[in-house]
């Protein structure tokens, strides 16, 4: 536009333009056209860009959500997987170790409800001691780690860095793939020392089982993988598992999983994206290069909109991120928290804003249900079991106050009566808005604490009492000196008794040296040796008869303050500290200078006495030998008279038969002559002959009976001398033994009223000695017929009074196997006489004891009796005997009896 002369304004002409204004004009419209274009173009260009970035961006946020969730599935995978080691971890360093039991019951569990899980194995010191499941795993037990450099360089590191460390892939040796985790276990060291190394917890994990459990199978819409993460490397190092190309994707989503002992990176890429596709020739493209001025103001707000969106979503990954992690950290800290309720002696409790209780961390816990079986809904000073001895009102009102409390302490009374102690501690729980809602705290059963609390006041009490009455002994125990010194021999103690026995008082000798109380000589006799220092006077005792004075009685000669000399008991006890070492000595004396003196004389009267006691031993040896003679004598003397007695009997009993023999022999003699005579005088009949016949025939079996029983006398006498005599063994039946013995008692048995009755229910032969056997039964048959029975009077004879006979004198002879043994025979001497008294009983057996003193009885019948039975039979004999009831001679006798010695 220009002016012309009147002043008004024209519009240019381009025709009448200089050709050099056209030119520069149609320059700026190009430029401006190009311009234009390019704008449209860049604009076109930026709106594509911004479109593609939109996308990729909308892509990631998802594939960020959708890792998250992957990502928190692993994360709380491993924890339940590795979680093991912190419970194992907090019970080895609560309980300083650990018990094969609760190692095996805690891992069960842990292998049964975890099926990736292959192996826990713990290793004190570093040498593999428990490991569970033990099928398969048992070459592991006793390895050490330091003869496998690998697995030692992990343990090593795991001990540096003092906190879990897991290391993955590892090629197991059962096969397969996996991980394992190695957490150090350290004690606590007192006064702030560094924490001492116990050893090392292991829990090995199959790589594809703990990648399936995490959700991260091939089914997902990702590509995933896992890798090394290390700090100093700042990128993804060695593939741990999935797909290796994604650690070269530009465009692929990383994410870090914190796993106990270790930092992993998870990427993921869509295995179908939509980004990558081209978007270039849409609508918006060509519309952007019709409109370029439109699409440059909407390349601008779309570049500012993408700006935000991008912002925004940066911002909503963090915060999802963050929420995330928050998320992990706290199930971590719930799953730790109640792995260590778990094992620990503690519980924890919540209470609602009106103080009841709405949880219990062990309410199924039968233990903790026997004090607090109904405790949900109610208040804690509620019920009939609450606290016992205590006032409640202070405690409520710190509740009322909301003030948080520790260590209150209670007693419930069980309904069996037991007692049980419970220390509490809590804390008030406020919401956002600061309105009170309750309490959270932890109770802890120290009935145990209670119990030695009590008991140690009790022993205190009791200590107390100890120390007043041990003062009181001291003060009166005045017939022992008792005397403390050090190890030096430094007095520390001296009692009134030790004042009065040596004559110094106490103050004279304490902090003095007990040398003063011995005689030189003696100490270094017995090891001791005085040593003379800075103006003190110490005692040494030699270190090899330390050991020997520990406990030592001994005596000592003590010398008094004037001077005189005492022999004295002297009990030395080596004192020591409760660590062990040695504190002094105590010494106790009793003064034995009397008892000493009066044991010289004693000693000296003991040998006079022992002089004289064997010369009196040697004078009644004597007797003694000449005593056993004659008892021997007497004992033949008896046998010879028994003999004599028999032989009386059996003589007069053969005068019977010999006499109808010798009268009948005679007769036989008439008769024949007379029948002689008729015959050579020729006047024998028949009827004579026959007379004669007859009679001879009467005369010889009057004859043959009498010879006969004269015979049997002589076989029954015969064989009984023999065996009284010889003392021969042989077999014999016993039934044939008590005939003989019967036979030849015959006639006293016959002049006697004493009647006889025998039952021997044994057929089996003895191998025994017929003779002292027989012996016995003689004895005590006769002993029965003088002993066991009153003799007859007039009266008796006659009958009482009433009319009624005398009793019938019975003795009865029983013999049969024993049925406990059938090597015993049980052979009974019974009979109805007048019995014994017990004082008669009890001497029966002795020697010359007789209740016919005087009248014919040498009191060694039943002694014989005894010996035999004990002796050559080899048996035993029992007398039952009650006044008025009779007496019964029961012998226990072997069927074999034993061989004589000679």
């Amino acid at each position: 536009m220009s002016l012309d002369s009147s002043g008004d304004a024209v519009l240019d002409n381009p025709a009448v333009r200089p050709p050099a204004f056209a030119a520069k004009h149609w320059a700026w419209a190009h430029w401006v056209t190009l311009l234009t274009a390019l704008t449209g173009l860049s604009l076109c260009l930026a709106l594509g860009l911004a479109r593609q970035q939109q996308r990729v961006a909308s892509e990631q946020s998802q594939v960020h959500e959708a890792l998250s969730a992957v990502r928190t599935r692993l994360e709380a995978v491993a924890q339940a997987t590795f979680g093991p080691t912190l419970a194992l971890e907090a019970m080895i360093q609560l309980d300083h170790g650990i018990s094969a039991e609760r190692f095996d019951a805690l891992s069960q569990r842990v292998v049964n409800l975890l099926p990736q899980v292959r192996s826990i194995v713990v290793a004190p010191d570093d040498v593999v001691r428990y490991v569970y499941p033990l099928d398969g795993n048992a070459a592991v037990l006793g390895l050490r780690y330091a003869s496998i450099p690998l697995q030692y360089a992990q343990v090593q590191q795991a001990r540096q860095q003092g906190h879990p460390l897991l290391v993955g892939p590892v090629k197991l040796v059962q096969g397969g793939v996996g991980v394992i985790q190695r957490t150090p276990v350290f004690f606590a060291s007192p006064n702030g020392q560094p924490p001492t190394y116990w050893g090392v917890v292991s829990v090995v994990a199959d790589l594809p089982r703990f990648v399936q459990a995490a959700g991260l199978s091939d089914s997902s819409p990702l590509r995933l993988a896992l890798f090394q993460w290390r700090a100093d490397s700042q990128g993804l190092n060695e593939l741990i598992w999935g797909d290796a190309s994604l650690a070269k994707e530009a465009l692929a989503v990383t994410q870090f999983v914190h796993l106990p002992g270790a930092t992993w990176a998870i990427a993921a890429y869509p295995k179908q994206s939509r980004a990558a596709a081209s978007a270039w020739l849409d609508a918006e493209m060509i519309a952007g290069l019709l409109a370029s001025a439109a699409l440059s103001l909407l390349a601008a707000l779309l570049v500012q909109r993408r700006r935000h969106l991008q912002t925004q979503n940066l911002a909503l990954s963090q915060y999802i991120q963050q929420i995330r992690e928050q998320q992990l950290a706290l199930q971590a800290t719930e799953q730790r928290f109640r792995s260590l309720t778990e094992i620990s002696s503690d519980w924890v409790w919540e209470q609602d804003a009106e103080f009841r209780f709405v949880y219990y961390s062990r309410e199924s816990d039968p233990e903790l249900r026997k004090y607090t079986p109904t405790l949900i809904g109610q208040k804690r000073w509620e019920g009939p079991q609450a606290g016992v001895d205590i006032d409640w009102g202070e405690h409520i009102a710190t509740l009322k106050r909301h003030e948080p409390f520790r260590d209150f302490g209670y007693g419930r009374r069980l309904a069996s009566g037991e007692m049980r102690y419970i220390s509490i501690s809590g804390s008030p729980i406020f919401d956002a808005q600061g309105r009170f809602t309750g309490y959270r705290g932890t109770g802890r059963d120290i009935t145990m604490t209670k119990s030695a609390e009590l008991a140690l006041r009790a022993s205190e009490a009791a200590l107390g009492a100890a120390k007043n009455r041990l003062q009181a002994v001291l003060d009166s125990a005045l017939e022992v000196a008792i005397i403390v010194t050090d190890m030096e021999g430094q007095i520390e103690l001296f009692n009134r008794g030790a004042q009065l026995m040596l004559g110094y008082a106490e103050d004279e000798m304490l902090n003095r040296c007990i040398n003063l109380l011995h005689r030189e000589e003696e100490l270094l006799a017995r090891g001791v040796q005085i040593i003379h220092e800075g103006g003190r006077t110490l005692m040494r005792v030699d270190p090899a008869s330390v050991q020997a004075f520990d406990t030592q009685t001994s005596f000592w000669i003590f010398v008094r303050k004037d001077g005189a000399e005492l022999e004295v008991s002297l009990t030395v006890n080596l004192m020591r500290e409760q660590d062990g070492s040695l504190k002094g000595w105590l010494c106790i004396a009793r003064d034995v200078s009397a008892e000493r003196q009066a044991q010289r004389e004693l000693v000296t009267l003991n040998a006079e006495l022992e002089m004289r006691v064997d010369k009196r031993t040697a004078e009644l040896q004597q007797a003694l030998v000449t005593l056993r003679q004659a008892q021997a004598e007497l004992m033949r003397s008896e046998k010879m008279a028994a003999l004599g007695s028999l032989v009386a009997g059996i003589a007069h009993e053969l005068n019977t038969p010999l006499g109808n023999c010798l009268t009948t022999a005679s007769t036989l003699e008439s008769l024949t002559q007379q029948t002689r005579r008729d015959f050579d005088a020729g006047q024998m009949r028949r009827s004579g002959l026959d007379a004669y016949l007859a009679d001879a025939q009467t005369a010889c079996a009057i004859l043959l009976r009498s010879m006969s029983t004269a015979t049997e006398l002589v076989a029954h006498f015969k064989q009984v001398s023999v065996d009284q005599a010889t003392a021969q063994r042989r077999g014999f039946t016993l039934q044939s033994l008590v005939n003989d013995v019967l036979s030849l008692l015959g006639p006293q048995l016959r002049k006697s009223p004493l009647q006889i009755e025998q039952q021997v229910r044994l057929d089996e032969p003895l191998d025994s000695y017929p003779g002292p056997l027989g012996q016995v039964l003689t004895n005590l048959i006769m002993n029965a017929m003088i002993h066991a029975f009153d003799p007859p009077t007039a009266e008796r004879k006659e009958g009482d009074e009433n009319g009624t006979p005398p009793a019938e004198q019975r003795l009865r002879i029983e013999a049969e196997i024993d049925p406990a043994d059938p090597a015993i025979v049980i052979l009974s001497v019974a009979d109805n006489g007048k019995g014994m008294s017990a004082d008669i009983r009890r001497r029966a057996f002795d020697p010359f004891f007789t209740t016919k003193m005087g009248q014919g009885g040498t009191g060694l019948g039943l002694n014989i009796v005894y010996n035999i039975v004990t002796g050559i039979l080899g048996g035993q004999i029992e007398l039952q005997s009650e006044p008025g009831v009779g007496s019964r001679f029961v012998m226990r006798l072997p069927i074999k009896a034993p061989m004589l010695a000679h």
